[in-house]
């Protein structure tokens, strides 16, 4: 299916509105029910760009009734320009972290055959046939694209127009220093059959197998680099941590973006059983009214109980289902668990370093609490300047939390003596457009509606198309 191109109205309701559903998800125990207790006003830069100039990705549609290896032919053909720079994209990867070039190419040749899913390297080998882009490089870019991405997500409680009820919304952008793969951003839908009902929907780059940032009806997921692991000090805890990311790249484990992907979509066994309960179904039936299709997701209650003890790399991950959003600081097989039906926001840094209370002035690079995460980081420095991506992950953080908290404290959300805190979906995009939310290394912003299944805002960048001209003047807000 060709690319397609939406007005902003279109857009808005990307997939397949009906009546809302609210699942009034309890806790898990494990799960913590509050968000971080963070409190700043960093101040915000005025939005970069305007809501109605929208830069909207191309979509395309994946059959996964087709065998895996056709499913991104067509993507992966209009897009061959792109992935064929895939070498020249990891050698700047690998010059920005310090690594010989040559000896690991030649090693790449060597170990980075497959991906651990037998479907997923199906797909990969679809892609390299019709691209003619190596196996190695595929491989290494589906196991490594999530690495040193700073991005911000959370959840909100959205109200629009005269909704009696709201519901909880789940934001997202994505910044990474890799300009050449802006050219890639594609929306994807997922479908049973070419005319099947759409199952699940991401933002994704071509190429790339696993979900970064995904929805389906119940579910929304997403993931933030986190810069770090625990217990890092400690010997036998960095071998059992690089040891795992050993075997990811052995193809012995499954990438955490393949573990986000079980969750949002089925795998190729799954629907094949599903089509066989269908056809059961209808046969039994004397109406034969196609049925619907259904599969077993997990839930957010789940997720909470089961996800921390599965072995991932270190990352931050949000999931929403429409009425909370839980947000895992993960570890290799314990996780933090932060819990809202509110509002909630994580960037690339741990909760346990934002102070619990400070001024509202006082929130920039210069606080012990920031300076303190900062030489955290920045002991895991590989080349790379992770204590700046930490203190502009702070302020990120704190802009998108400090509009939420002006907007509650300024009785916008009062229903008579009722407290609703809520905001209308514009007014958050005005947020998300803000700097430093999205900045010079942003590549799109996104709204996700799990109730709905849908993505309700979708905006891509060019690259210098965010300049922070301004960025002398907001350091002075800020300070």
């Amino acid at each position: 299916m060709p690319p397609t191109t939406s007005s902003e109205d279109d857009w808005a309701n990307w997939g397949d509105p009906h009546a809302l559903s609210t699942l009034n998800l309890p806790a898990p125990p494990s799960v913590l029910s509050t968000s971080a207790s963070f409190t700043s006003s960093v101040a915000c830069a005025s939005p970069i760009s305007s809501v109605a100039s929208e830069n909207v990705p191309g979509l395309y549609t994946i059959d996964l009734s087709l065998p895996p290896a056709q499913r991104y032919v067509k993507v992966a053909q209009d897009f061959k320009h792109i992935i064929e720079d895939l070498v020249n994209i990891f050698d700047e990867l690998l010059d920005s972290v310090g690594l010989p070039k040559k000896m690991f190419h030649l090693i790449a040749r060597c170990i980075l055959r497959k991906l651990y899913s037998k479907e997923q390297t199906e797909e990969l080998k679809g892609i390299g046939k019709a691209t003619g882009v190596p196996m190695y490089l595929l491989v290494a870019y589906n196991v490594l694209l999530d690495l040193f991405m700073g991005c911000t997500s959370g959840g909100v409680m959205v109200k629009e127009g005269r909704e009696r009820e709201g519901r909880m919304m789940h934001f997202r952008t994505l910044d990474w220093g890799m300009p050449a793969l802006r050219k890639a951003v594609v929306l994807l839908e997922f479908r049973n059959g070419a005319d099947g009902e759409v199952i699940a929907r991401s933002i994704n780059y071509v190429g790339f197998v696993g979900t970064l940032t995904g929805v389906r009806k119940g579910l929304s997921v997403s993931l933030n680099f986190r810069p770090y692991h625990n217990d890092d000090g400690s010997k036998w805890a960095n071998v059992k941590f690089y040891s795992h990311l050993l075997f990811v790249l052995l193809a012995w484990r499954p990438s955490i973006c393949a573990h986000l992907r079980d969750l949002i979509i089925p795998t190729g066994k799954d629907l094949e059983k599903r089509r066989v309960e269908i056809k059961k179904e209808e046969d039994k039936r004397s109406d034969k009214r196609p049925s619907k299709y259904k599969y077993a997701h997990g839930s957010l209650a789940d997720i909470g109980r089961d996800f921390p003890s599965i072995p991932t790399t270190a990352a931050y991950l949000t999931f929403s289902d429409g009425s909370q959003t839980l947000i895992l600081e993960k570890d290799r097989v314990t996780a933090k668990p932060l819990l809202s039906s509110s509002f909630i926001a994580v960037t690339n840094h741990d909760t346990s370093y934002e102070p619990p209370s400070i001024p509202t002035s006082s929130l920039d690079s210069t606080t012990s609490a920031s300076q303190a995460h900062a030489a955290h980081a920045k002991a895991h420095q590989i080349g790379t300047d992770m204590d700046v991506l930490v203190d502009e992950s702070m302020e990120r953080k704190g802009c998108v939390t400090s509009a939420w908290e002006e907007h509650c404290n300024s009785g916008k959300t009062m229903d008579g003596d009722t407290w609703t805190p809520s905001v209308e979906l514009e007014k958050l995009k005005e947020w998300l457009l803000k700097y430093p939310v999205v900045n010079e290394q942003t590549h799109f912003v996104a709204v996700m509606d799990p109730t709905e299944g849908v993505f309700r805002w979708v905006r891509a960048y060019e690259e210098g198309e965010i300049e922070n001209e301004d960025e002398e003047d907001w350091s002075d807000m800020s300070a």
